[in-house]
């Protein structure tokens, strides 16, 4: 039976990751628009045969737009989609890129191949998956990256059993505003320093982002996160961190007993924010891989600083939402709820085989995660 469960997901993970392995770059393709008595045009017609020789499948479509008014149109809507200024023939465009005019072979000819050369290496947007068909890569984006990883990561016992402990002994005293206060610091710290914590990698990988070894290191880390956390799966024991033991999970809760002990109000809420950042450190040491993923790949986008702060803001949202959830409940009900452990269960799954898929995607093809 245990056989038949482990060959069952890693089925279901080969299943998921066909899209991951199932990009190819598109057929090279040359526009070309010209005219017919252009001497330039005919120079450079003549090196796009011989080119084509040379690449079977180089894809050639030609427009003459000096007697047909409908390919002088396209010419022109052309024109001003790309914002061409001055226009003239010939016109070659490749990908989003444009030349006007041709000389020689070994100078215009020079330059075309090199655009060729460039296009190749940008993969093509659409993929093919056995269930959803196609998938056009521009659809995902890095929003919908940080939603769907934040949640997974947040779906992880290392800081829920410390949360859940404070909040059955403020309910017992049977003060909302204790409940309220305790709870909203306890969130507020933790997802301050998670941020830090994210924030710091981000740089990290701006400032080493020259290296390819990191690309390499990353996409190992994370295929090693995903087994780990499919291990999890099969492992999952409700509120239990496997990072930290249960000699250090006691001295925690003896700590939080003390902590709520405390007379002074603001002292309370003092060790309550020093108790949410180590717990935070131990969940980022729980589930190193997926914060480190979605940084990396934040890391690879040439984005305002803003915008990068931002993202993590945003991952860090969701990151918090099933603490937020359970606090704000506690909060208007007085009583103690707990997410279903089942779902944290199978959130481990799922986050690992998104993990593999991610780790394969960062070793044979980072350019996917570019989003288009």
């Amino acid at each position: 039976m245990r056989f038949k469960k482990i060959f069952f997901v890693l089925l279901m993970a080969g299943f998921l990751a066909v899209p991951a392995f199932g990009f190819a770059s598109a057929p090279p393709a040359i526009t070309l628009f010209h005219g017919e008595e252009c001497p330039h045009c005919r120079a450079e017609r003549a090196f796009l045969g011989d080119l084509k020789k040379e690449m079977p499948n180089l894809k050639i479509t030609e427009y003459e737009v000096w007697h047909n008014e409908k390919n002088r149109e396209l010419f022109l809507k052309t024109a001003k989609e790309l914002d061409i200024k001055r226009l003239g023939v010939p016109l070659t465009i490749i990908g989003d890129k444009y030349l006007i005019g041709f000389d020689k072979p070994k100078n215009s000819g020079k330059e075309i191949r090199q655009m060729l050369k460039n296009l190749e290496v940008q993969p093509s947007n659409e993929i093919s998956h056995p269930l959803f068909g196609k998938i056009n890569i521009k659809d995902l984006s890095l929003p919908f990256l940080a939603v769907v990883l934040g949640t997974l990561d947040g779906f992880n016992p290392c800081s829920m059993w410390a949360l859940l402990v404070l909040l059955t002994l403020v309910i017992a005293t049977g003060s909302r505003k204790k409940v309220w206060l305790v709870g909203g610091v306890f969130i507020l710290t933790s997802a301050i320093s998670y941020f830090l914590f994210m924030a710091a990698w981000l740089n990290a990988f701006i400032f080493m982002g020259y290296f390819s070894f990191v690309q390499i290191a990353v996409g190992l880390a994370a295929i090693i996160a995903g087994i780990f956390s499919i291990r999890e799966f099969y492992k999952f024991k409700p509120n239990v961190c496997e990072i930290s033991t249960p000699e250090q999970q006691q001295k925690l809760s003896e700590r939080i007993k003390k902590v709520l002990r405390s007379a002074s109000l603001p002292m309370m809420l003092l060790g309550v924010a020093a108790i949410a950042f180590s717990v935070n450190l131990i969940e980022l040491l729980c589930s190193l891989g997926i914060p480190v993923v979605f940084t990396k790949t934040l890391a690879m986008h040439h984005l305002a600083v803003w915008k990068y702060y931002g993202y993590i803001g945003f991952y860090d949202f969701f990151y918090m939402l099933d603490d937020i959830i359970i606090v704000v409940i506690a909060g208007f009900s007085m009583k103690f709820f707990h997410l279903n452990s089942k779902y944290s269960r199978w959130s481990r799954l799922v986050a690992g085989i998104l993990m593999l898929i991610l780790g394969a995607i960062f070793l044979l093809k980072p350019e996917i995660l570019m989003f288009g």
